[in-house]
């Protein structure tokens, strides 16, 4: 796994490589990948993507349960800084969270990774199991040899991403905004965009205009020619 990540061109594509491959060779049911210049900001900006959900269930999330998500709040923040790896099973303030919509969802567990890439910023990255209703004592051991392994790397990934925003700093963008602009580039329709991004497709189309003028582009073709560039 660490091969196939290490040989990604870009942010991006690591992103997509490593959520993948938890999937796939791990059997994770659902896989976020975020990042930020802090834990705090990588989980509640949500900057990355995410795969293994239904609409249904990022509609359901939105609507009524995102205030609510224990990930969000600073005493789990806090507990995921100190321990590098947290299951929602073993937080007591998350019960109401994983009975009354994760596990009707066919979520039985969650669990929380921390990889550190020093001044450059973290990637968050958080993993669902729908066979058991504990996330196994192997896979908190897997996911802790992981966040070592890919230290390196993400400190690296990360790194070169900001310098490529800052060579476009003329763009006014905003986070979430440089994800939309960067997966529309890629050929993604909005509704991969929205399902990726954990958003609605109505909230892509405003980013995606604001994107377009911002960066004075009249089309997505016009844009991938740029973002090439840059």
């Amino acid at each position: 796994m660490l091969e196939s990540v290490d040989r990604a061109g870009d942010l991006t594509e690591f992103r997509e490589r490593l959520l993948l491959a938890l999937q796939s060779w791990f059997g994770f049911t659902g896989v976020a990948v975020l990042h930020g210049d802090s834990l705090g900001e990588a989980i509640r900006e949500g900057c990355g993507i995410q795969g293994g959900y239904t609409s249904e269930f990022i509609a359901e999330y939105a609507a009524r349960w995102i205030d609510m998500d224990p990930l969000r709040g600073e005493g789990v923040i806090e507990m995921l800084r100190a321990r590098g790896v947290i299951r929602l099973s073993e937080v007591p303030e998350a019960t109401p969270f994983l009975t009354d919509f994760l596990r009707p969802n066919g979520i039985g567990d969650k669990a929380a990774t921390l990889v550190d890439g020093g001044p450059a910023g973290v990637l968050y990255v958080g993993v669902a199991v729908a066979d058991s209703p504990r996330v196994t004592e192997r896979d908190v051991a897997v996911l802790h040899a992981l966040r070592r392994h890919l230290a390196p790397l993400v400190a690296d990934q990360l790194a070169r991403d900001r310098e490529r925003r800052d060579a476009t700093a003329n763009w006014r963008l905003t986070p979430r905004e440089w994800e939309v602009a960067d997966l529309a580039a890629r050929g993604l329709t909005n509704r991969q965009i929205a399902e990726r991004l954990f958003i609605g497709v109505d909230t892509v189309k405003k980013h995606l205009s604001r994107v377009l003028a911002e960066t004075a582009c009249t089309s997505r073709t016009q844009l991938a020619v740029r973002f090439t560039a840059a």
